[in-house]
């Protein structure tokens, strides 16, 4: 239940956005990054931090306030004390991952609303769907399970414009996601590009 309570109250969170809000709209900001996935809480007792990808599109409702939608991969390969278990459990040269997908809804607000600020930070909030695939492998044989989960994320983030249309994106995000019986946690680091891109009659 924790699960869709919180997904509820992320969306209206989300879609609760002043219809005023709409006459300021100004633009688009898209974001491309790499970075590390970094375990939490039960999770990094098996797993080790891994590679990580996300695309961000959010749409600004206002100076301040913008909302979007997200895309994140994700892969840990096993702790050496993990791997040791399953080559005892299966065999010699047994290894395993785990991938997420991530798609996602979320709302950034700016900490700065300067025109022509180089330096701006903001803060992220968000939920969406987390497909969880574990894979096993040995001897060119693999085992493979999966299962969608909800989660949450929450962050900070700082835009570096080397241009009023383009810059630098950091960003750094806790995201919880809601498994049963243990906790699956893990902090997302990343930086990449960052577009503005601004209507026509703002150029």
């Amino acid at each position: 239940m924790r699960s869709w309570k919180s997904l509820f109250l992320v969306t209206v969170m989300l879609l609760l956005v002043p219809a005023a809000a709409f006459a300021n709209a100004n633009g688009w900001m898209i974001d491309a990054r790499g970075g590390l996935g970094i375990p939490m809480g039960n999770y990094k007792d098996d797993f080790k931090s891994g590679l990580l990808i996300g695309i961000e599109a959010s749409k600004m409702m206002s100076p301040q306030l913008a909302i979007g939608v997200d895309g994140n991969y994700i892969k840990n390969n096993v702790t050496d004390a993990n791997k040791a278990a399953l080559e005892a459990a299966f065999g010699p040269g047994t290894d395993a991952n785990t991938k997420f997908t991530h798609y996602g809804a979320h709302a950034k607000y700016m900490l700065s609303t300067k025109d022509d600020a180089k330096m701006m930070p903001y803060l992220v909030g968000g939920g969406g769907l987390y497909h969880i695939k574990g894979t096993i492998t040995n001897a060119g044989a693999s085992f493979d399970t999966s299962e969608n989960k909800f989660g949450l994320r929450g962050g900070a983030g700082l835009n570096i414009m080397m241009s009023p249309r383009m810059g630098l994106g950091f960003q750094a995000d806790f995201n919880d996601i809601f498994t049963s019986g243990n906790s699956t946690q893990f902090v997302g680091i990343s930086g990449g590009l960052h577009w503005n891109i601004m209507p026509a009659s703002s150029k």
